[in-house]
């Protein structure tokens, strides 16, 4: 497939991970294009500056983000669409610093699935690792996601699923590819950065869209049995958030499983929509 890096497209393998990219240490962030429109792209550009910021990098360098250089991604992706014979996209924006302080940036581009209309979780085996530095940035190579999405897949083969990591200590983390939050009657909760979660970006949204002066509260604990719901986030998810309906353990058993009453989920994640929508921003 083709894909752009410094003012150039080249070939790499098809549906190419962020590892075989770059086998060092990348910084990077993936998003949906829609319409050719992105949602809430400053959360985007807000969690890749914050990694530069960490690793002391220049961020005049870059040519892309979502702000003053928001005009240089329509040639890079209308060319990558289109060899690619794609509309929508996933893509992703990866930034690779060298030893002497320089900046090398790809983008690539892959089909874009049909948003679920609910997921099943997994509880997965593959325990969380350390974080670099805490929020979590979204780092390459992405071995440890990498590897429990590998176990996911020896548990499942559907589509409509997702797997869920715990910590060292045995306190629910986060998921090979989404961020997750439950609600337990009278208030949201989602894993505290001391679990070693990502700091989510399609999360910061909800956080931000929530109504009725609600907050989420990070918590260390083990799999929220008493939930009521739960909902896993992922910026390439039409609306940027679903709702859980069934977990299993690790043996495929079935321990948890969605409440008759979703009223608050549905109205939140009404909300979050809205307020991504609102958001959005065309790229080409």
């Amino acid at each position: 497939m083709q894909a752009w890096t410094n003012q150039k497209f080249i070939t790499v393998p098809d549906q190419a991970t962020v590892s075989q990219i770059s086998p060092d240490l990348s910084l990077f962030e993936t998003f949906a294009l829609r319409g050719g429109r992105v949602e809430s792209p400053e959360f985007h550009e807000a969690r890749m500056m914050s990694g530069l910021d960490h690793l002391s990098l220049d961020k005049s360098k870059l040519h892309l983000n979502f702000s003053d250089k928001i005009h240089h991604w329509e040639p890079i992706l209308k060319n990558l669409l289109s060899s690619e014979k794609l509309t929508d996209a996933i893509v992703r924006w990866m930034v690779v610093p060298s030893n002497d302080g320089s900046l090398m940036e790809w983008v690539t581009v892959r089909p874009l699935p049909a948003t679920p209309a609910s997921v099943d979780l997994f509880l997965l085996k593959t325990v969380r690792d350390k974080a670099e530095w805490l929020p979590r940035p979204k780092t390459g190579p992405w071995k440890n996601s990498q590897a429990a999405l590998d176990e996911l897949k020896n548990l499942s083969q559907n589509f409509d699923m997702e797997g869920v990591q715990f910590d060292s200590l045995g306190n629910i983390s986060d998921c090979t590819r989404s961020a997750l939050a439950w609600w337990d009657g009278s208030e949201w909760f989602t894993p505290s950065p001391e679990t070693q979660c990502l700091s989510s970006t399609s999360l910061q949204t909800f956080q931000r869209s929530l109504r009725s002066k609600k907050s989420i509260k990070p918590v260390n604990q083990s799999f929220p049995r008493h939930a009521k719901s739960l909902i896993i986030f992922r910026s390439t998810f039409e609306g940027g958030a679903v709702r859980v309906k069934n977990v299993f353990n690790s043996e495929r058993e079935l321990i948890w499983t969605t409440s008759p009453n979703q009223d608050e989920a549905i109205s939140a994640l009404a909300h979050l929509k809205e307020f991504r929508a609102q958001r959005s921003v065309s790229l080409l």
